[in-house]
């Protein structure tokens, strides 16, 4: 019974890295869902009365997910790089973006 066969045929190298945007893009778009969770679970357990600190950090939270979809952004225009993390950043912190943006408007209007 043959063992697999290693061949210098079968390993290819590639010049793509991981970014490092693409990484802080990731990071950014985790550290607003998780702030944006624990946010509203503090809201939660207190009725509603969170007070002030809990509204600046919601809002400190949307241009922190804008920030962090630039970075995805400018990640994605670099060459020869894996697209798993600016993808990741791209999704979370797009997705925050319109989240919070949609709570903002709501908030507003009542």
């Amino acid at each position: 019974m043959k063992l697999l066969k290693r061949n210098k045929d079968m390993i290819h190298f590639s010049g793509r890295r991981h970014t490092k945007l693409g990484i802080c893009s990731a990071l950014i778009g985790i550290i607003v869902v998780l702030t944006f969770l624990t946010i509203s679970v503090i809201s939660g357990t207190l009725h509603g009365n969170g007070g002030f600190l809990l509204g600046v950090i919601g809002i400190c939270l949307f241009p922190l997910a804008v920030f962090g979809f630039v970075l995805s952004y400018k990640a994605f225009k670099q060459k020869d790089i894996f697209y798993r993390f600016p993808m990741v950043g791209a999704l979370l912190n797009g997705c925050m973006t319109v989240f919070l943006l949609i709570i903002y408007i709501l908030g507003f209007g009542g």
